[in-house]
């Protein structure tokens, strides 16, 4: 299986090049790749203010930008990992760290030498919370579940696969996506694996997957061939498939669709984009019916707010889509080419990152900027934690960072 990378270079931020890149480096040798630059910022006058609460340092930034280090909110806690291996509470009112665990401590030193070589993420996805459990994935190819009071280890479980996404813990199980097109579920208690659910995916893919979403009985999962599945929660049963487009072209590259990004459950509805494939909606009350879609292209995803679906373009359009009418209420391309992370609503603003370190606000009602805030040189590839009016995001370079829009 060959995986696309999907940070882009700056002097040619195009997928095509980045397939080049994954096979083997930089090479300028045809006429037909297109150089996209980023956008320039445009000035604005700023209607609200970013205010910075506290910072923690995590550890180390992911090199990968496939690794998708998410922090999980509960109970005034803020739950956060590192690419090098930390996994860090923190008390959200304070910023005071409440402890921190490295998941190497975890393994004996021959298990360290093979998974953790020198430049290898040691966490590879996560993080997963619920219950009484925090979840990563790690390099060895293993889910390592922490206990939240404290950090000791809870157990290790074996994968198929890396898991690039953060796990999901609910209903006294955890489920875990792989690379390879496998979804598993675990024991939240002693981590035997209940089930293992398997489609096939195509040679080429993008690097990384979707996050599933657990909800009631059910698990909705997203996969590297373009298809989306419901399963029953305690035996892995299908409910239903779905796609989100079907490739065409002569090209396996052509044909490429993939579902990596950020699906959006609203009650009934499933929304999911997919890479060169539809935005569609779901109703899962009606055994997965489509209720609409439209062509779209997006590698990190959706969100929603207002009555709308937010789609970030594989190019940077941010664009603002009624869930009535289908009908576009606002784009803007003022971001272009500039990697945003997946939109996040915040109070009444939209939240975006750059690769440029800024973090973005945007009215949800028309689109307009309302707020900028440089926060890392490194760039920000996660994507924001809104609570109210309190935004909490993780670097690139790790750290984790808590700021309150004024």
């Amino acid at each position: 299986m060959i995986q696309l990378l999907t940070k882009r270079a700056r002097c040619a931020p195009s997928l095509a090049l980045s397939l080049l890149l994954a096979l083997g480096g930089c090479s300028w040798f045809s006429d037909e790749i297109e150089v996209r630059v980023p956008v320039e910022l445009v000035k604005f006058k700023a209607e609200v203010k970013l205010v910075d609460r506290w910072s923690v340092n995590l550890g180390k930034g992911a090199e990968d930008s496939a690794i998708k280090l998410i922090p999980g909110l509960v109970g005034g806690r803020i739950y956060a990992a590192s690419a090098d291996g930390n996994v860090v509470a923190v008390d959200t009112g304070t910023g005071k760290v409440v402890w921190k665990q490295s998941i190497v401590d975890f393994y004996a030193e021959d298990e360290r030498a093979i998974a953790f070589a020198d430049g290898i993420d040691a966490i590879t996805g996560g993080v997963g919370v619920g219950g009484s459990l925090v979840v990563v994935g790690s390099a060895a190819g293993e889910i390592v579940a922490l206990q939240q009071v404290d950090g000791s280890l809870a157990w290790r479980a074996t994968t198929t696969s890396e898991v690039l996404a953060p796990p999901q813990v609910v209903n006294d199980k955890v489920f875990a996506q792989s690379i390879d097109g496998k979804i598993a579920a675990f024991d939240a208690a002693s981590g035997k694996r209940k089930w293992l659910y398997s489609t096939t995916i195509p040679s080429l893919t993008l690097r990384g997957t979707s996050t599933p979403i657990a909800d009631k009985d059910f698990l909705i999962g997203a996969f590297a061939n373009g298809r989306m599945v419901m399963l029953d929660q305690n035996r892995g049963q299908l409910g239903f498939e779905q796609r989100a487009g079907i490739g065409q072209g002569q090209s396996d590259l052509e044909r490429l669709v993939d579902i990596d990004g950020q699906m959006v459950l609203d009650g009934s509805v499933l929304y999911a984009v997919a890479y060169q494939g539809n935005l569609v909606a779901i109703d899962l009350s009606a055994k997965g019916q489509v209720r609409w879609s439209r062509e779209a292209s997006s590698i990190v995803g959706l969100g929603t707010g207002f009555g709308n679906i937010y789609l970030a373009s594989e190019d940077s359009r941010l664009t603002a889509i009624s869930k009535d009418t289908t009908a576009d209420v606002w784009t803007t391309e003022a971001l272009l080419y500039r990697d945003i992370t997946t939109p996040v609503a915040v109070s009444s603003y939209v939240a975006v990152g750059d690769f440029e370190g800024y973090l973005h606000l945007i009215a949800q009602s028309d689109g307009r900027f309302v707020g900028r805030e440089k926060l890392d040189n490194a760039g920000l590839t996660a994507p924001v934690i809104a609570d109210g009016s309190r935004i909490y995001v993780i670097s690139n370079s790790g750290r984790l960072l808590a700021l309150e829009v004024r």
